[in-house]
């Protein structure tokens, strides 16, 4: 097959997704949409809406609020964001309000977060949050705030929970830490966990 000029048609079923790509040099005020993968590392201020994965690079920093799929954050999120899968990795920072399905952090987070499935602290996260919640909460990081577990608090032996603490049961690994006050949780009247 030709790369210019030739006459093979591509099939639908082996349609190319594309990625749109905001380089470091890059500045972008106003909001952005798209369908497929977003990879910023320059910096945006605006909010975003991507129907797929958001990719915020080392050097990306957004400002604005986010809806997506999928999210992997590497560089900073000055804003809340919704999404499916979000994924904090070591040099990542984000703050305000954060609500996913499942969340893995190894980098910084403040703020409000609610996992609906499971939240995993890994041995690098660090979180003052606001409120922490999700049926399962993993620690092996440090975790300061209001935490409720509805399900499952696991303290591993590097975590560290420091805060108002609601759980259901409490599994805690030697040389795990947990500092403040604990209560078991219950489901408000009504409401299913």
């Amino acid at each position: 097959m030709a790369l210019l000029g030739g006459k093979k048609k591509q099939s639908k079923s082996n349609k190319i997704s594309s990625a749109t790509i905001i380089t470091s040099c890059m500045e972008v005020t106003g909001n952005l949409k798209g369908t497929d993968t977003v990879h910023i590392d320059g910096k945006v201020t605006g909010d975003i809406s991507v129907e797929n994965t958001l990719v915020i690079g080392k050097t990306g920093v957004v400002i604005g609020d986010v809806k997506a799929k999928n999210a992997i954050i590497n560089g900073e999120l000055q804003g809340s964001i919704i999404c499916d899968t979000l994924e904090v990795m070591q040099t990542g920072k984000l703050s305000k309000d954060v609500q996913a399905k499942n969340l893995i952090i190894n980098g910084s987070v403040e703020g409000n977060i609610v996992g609906l499935e499971m939240i995993t602290v890994m041995e690098s996260g660090i979180l003052k949050v606001s409120g922490l919640r999700s049926k399962i909460i993993k620690v092996n990081g440090v975790v300061e705030g209001k935490i409720t577990a509805t399900e499952l608090l696991e303290i591993e032996n590097k975590g560290s929970v420091k805060g108002e603490i609601s759980v259901k049961n409490i599994k805690t690994a030697e040389g795990g830490k947990m500092i403040g006050s604990m209560s078991t949780y219950e489901a408000p009247k009504g409401r299913k966990k």
